[in-house]
């Protein structure tokens, strides 16, 4: 771990601790000013703007999509999905990888940025779907809510309504210079620690590739969240959809954890070379905050958070369940069949006492672990297993989750779709 930065927010008190250095190459130390890549906590910040401009007037939850994104007035799915819905990850939008991952390939960088996404997303010949995803678009599409809102850009929306709000003085926008003191993110390699250039993108800047912050401002954004309580709705379960590893339910901008002692709230980021998380526990005034610049920083941010929610809160974090338990998950004929989206396919067959996914880059074996949950790489701190969702009425599983996209069942075989 080159560096890393935790914060705890407790009785109205910030304590910070400091570790390492911000770049390996340099080796200047990680200190307060040292700031690290937000990611998709940016998402957080996206919910809060637009639960603050619902407050004033300026737009409602259950408007419709297509109310707020011109680009979007002849897509059926935007005029049927509401504000509430994109935050909930739950507006049937179109689904794809060109579209969800294609973010270095997107350097535009005027203020038109978000508007040309969202064209892009009306022209996709994909289909609408139907089930509950993770979604980069649907995050930048959210953006494009704050600009038609507020007519100017996300930016300035979230620099008034959150950033200058909450006293966030050293969080800012990659996009718009580079930033001083930006820890440089790290993968790790068998030859240790190897700088990776960060990954900036204004299009999918709501989504997280733009903003960076230091610990302290994120537990200064997690401070208007124990004071003001009309964000309170934000915490709202929405989805009865749990992903192992992640979280046990989605609200609107937050995930929502089910520990003993809680309820926590939060959420994290994954981004080039950089891990982050973010929690706040509204019922004890209390927030803490983990930064670090390696690819393996969930890691780091699952053991100190499991060491501090119990010594200073009382709140026990459950252990990351790798154990494979063969049989837990029952006939696993059930789960094959194809999950895909127009230009990514996963076919998954029983083979043994586990299953094979196969898409076109590698086959990978698949051991359950509980009656959804298959371990595939125990030693990948992101993603070490995948979820499948959703069952019919014969308890074949309609959707799998990778990390937390889905990918709907389309059929039995690739023969069958």
């Amino acid at each position: 771990m080159p560096g890393a930065t935790v914060g705890i927010l407790r009785h109205g008190v910030v304590t910070t601790a400091y570790y390492g250095v911000a770049d390996v190459t340099t080796s200047e130390p990680v200190t307060p000013d040292t700031v690290f890549s937000v990611g998709s906590l940016t998402k957080s910040m996206v919910a809060t703007v637009v639960a603050r401009l619902a407050d004033r007037g300026r737009l409602s939850l259950d408007d419709r999509v297509a109310t707020h994104v011109p680009e979007l007035r002849a897509s059926g799915w935007a005029e049927r999905a509401s504000v509430r819905d994109l935050l909930a990850n739950r507006s049937g939008l179109p689904l794809s990888a060109a579209l969800e991952f294609d973010l270095a390939g997107r350097q535009d960088s005027d203020d038109g940025a978000l508007s040309r996404l969202a064209a892009d997303v009306a022209a996709a010949e994909v289909a609408a779907a139907n089930v509950w995803s993770y979604t980069n678009v649907g995050w930048c599409l959210l953006g494009r809510v704050l600009e038609s809102a507020t007519g100017g850009t996300w930016e300035d929306a979230l620099r008034r309504h959150v950033v200058d709000q909450a006293g966030m003085s050293r969080t800012t926008f990659a996009t718009d210079s580079p930033p001083k003191h930006r820890a440089s993110g790290h993968e790790m390699t068998s030859g240790g620690p190897v700088p990776v250039p960060p990954l900036v993108a204004r299009a999918y800047g709501p989504a997280g590739t733009s903003l960076v912050s230091t610990v302290t401002d994120l537990l200064r954004f997690a401070a208007i969240h124990l004071e003001v309580a009309s964000l309170a709705t934000l915490r709202g379960v929405q989805a009865q959809i749990a992903i192992h590893g992640w979280f046990d339910s989605w609200c609107l901008g937050w995930a929502w954890f089910d520990w003993t002692g809680g309820p926590v709230w939060g959420w994290d980021s994954v981004i080039n070379g950089e891990r982050a998380v973010l929690r706040i526990l509204p019922d004890q005034r209390a927030a803490v905050a983990v930064m670090t610049n390696s690819s393996t920083g969930r890691a780091l941010c699952r053991s100190l958070l499991a060491d501090l929610m119990s010594s200073l809160f009382g709140i026990r974090v459950p252990s990351l369940r790798l154990g494979v338990s063969p049989g837990a998950a029952g006939d696993l004929s059930r789960f094959a069949g194809v999950y895909a989206w127009p230009d990514r396919q996963v076919q998954v067959t029983a083979a043994g006492s586990g299953l094979m996914l196969k898409d076109e880059h590698a086959e990978t074996e698949a051991l359950p672990i509980d009656e959804r949950t298959f371990l595939v790489d125990p030693s990948d701190p992101d993603n070490p297993t995948v979820t499948f969702a959703g069952s019919d009425a014969a308890r074949r599983p309609q959707v799998l989750y990778l990390m937390l996209w889905g990918l709907p069942r389309l059929s039995e075989t690739p023969e069958g779709r």
